[in-house]
Order: C-alpha cells, then structure tokens, then sequence
C-alpha cells in the first residue's frame, strides 16, 4: 500500500523563525546543504526553507512516525527534488508562493527481500 503525506507551510512562520531563533534553531531543522541552497537567493530564503520544512512534515506523516527533521534531506537530482533519509530516497513534490509552501510525499512499499537461495547439489559433494 502506498503512503501518502501532505502539508502547507505559511511562509511568513519560517520568516518569523528566521528572525527570532536565527541559524542555531535553523541547523536543528535544515542539513547545511539545504540552508546553503536556500540561502543563495536572499529573496527567496523563506520560502524555499518553509517547502522543504513541508516536505519534512509530509514526509514524516507518510511515514507514520516522527522523525528527526535534520535527518531528512531535500536534495535535488536532474531537477527534481527528493528526499533522502537512510540511504534511500523518496519521491516529493514541492511549491511555493509568496504566502504558502506546500509539499506531496509518496512512499512505496518496500518489496520483502527475496529468499535464501538454496544450497545447489554439486555432484560428488
């Protein structure tokens, strides 16, 4: 069965968060990779950091149970972005505007492993 998270940010909370809590609240939430990305364009700071907090959120909804922000990972690869969290990566969807962010996560089920392989019958053993 796939999982499916959903969330909506109002950028003006991370901007807030930005300008009460400054970088140490920030590297609790965001990977250095992410503040740097969101950093480069001044203007689009907040909003670029309240989509990846959505897909976080999302993610962690999808996934049914918390975990910690800086360990979940926006990376972008060939232009779309994913998430990243031990070792695998997750589909996300991400948008914003002046006023909101939003982000759609999708999980797969991860298939059972296949089973043992039989010990092969080599002739004289």
């Amino acid at each position: 069965m796939l999982a499916l998270g959903v969330d909506l940010v109002e950028v003006d909370r991370i901007s807030a968060l930005i300008e009460r809590r400054g970088a140490p609240r920030l590297r609790r939430l965001f990977t250095e990779a992410e503040l740097a990305y969101a950093l480069s364009s001044p203007r689009l700071t907040a909003q670029r950091l309240a989509a990846r907090f959505a897909a976080k959120e999302a993610f962690r909804k999808a996934l049914r149970r918390p975990v910690p922000f800086h360990e979940i990972e926006v990376v972008v690869d060939r232009e779309r972005p994913c998430l990243a969290w031990q070792g695998r990566f997750y589909p996300v969807s991400l948008t914003h505007t002046a006023r909101y962010a939003a982000a759609v996560v999708v999980i797969e089920p991860t298939p059972p492993p296949p089973p043992p392989s039989a010990p092969s019958a080599s002739p004289g053993a």
